[in-house]
């Protein structure tokens, strides 16, 4: 019994520290380190809201392009909820929200500031490595942006 609580509580700090890994490397423009946070052929999704159309990424490859082209355009904070986890053995679900704060230049002179509150449901994998995100999906709650234009 103390065994497997033990082990459920590393497992939940394993995936705690995952997600600050996950916030951490994309908020420095790492590509590969935010990739290497999912599973090798893991899918970050972002659901359809207002507007936007929904997103769907699959594999390390397209997971790191594209934290690379958002992040080349605009430097940001991710501000993450605690996760609420439930651990199955090897596998885990979890779900958390979060609030991010980016600005960005988009043109010589026009200048633009987002921030979008919202959720993640999330699916984990303990692999080899440690734990890993096998699936992602993100649901913005509020977005908001100013845009600031130089004369």
């Amino acid at each position: 019994m103390l065994e497997e609580r033990l082990a459920r509580a590393e497992a939940m700090l394993e995936i705690m520290a995952l997600e600050a890994r996950y916030a951490r490397a994309w908020d420095s423009g790492d590509g590969d380190g935010w990739a290497g946070v999912f599973t090798e052929d893991g899918i970050f999704e972002i659901a359809a809201v207002g507007d936007r159309p929904a997103l769907k990424l699959e594999g390390r490859d397209q997971l790191s392009a594209f934290c690379l082209e958002f992040t080349s355009k605009f430097t940001g904070v991710h501000v993450p909820g605690l996760p609420l986890v439930d651990i199955d053995g090897d596998e885990a679900t979890g779900h958390l929200h979060f609030q991010f704060v980016a600005i960005g230049r988009i043109s010589a002179n026009h200048t633009m500031s987002r921030t979008a509150c919202g959720q993640y449901g999330v699916r984990y994998r303990r692999t080899e490595a440690g734990w890993r995100m096998v699936h992602r999906l993100e649901k913005a709650f509020s977005s908001a942006r100013s845009e600031f234009f130089d004369f």
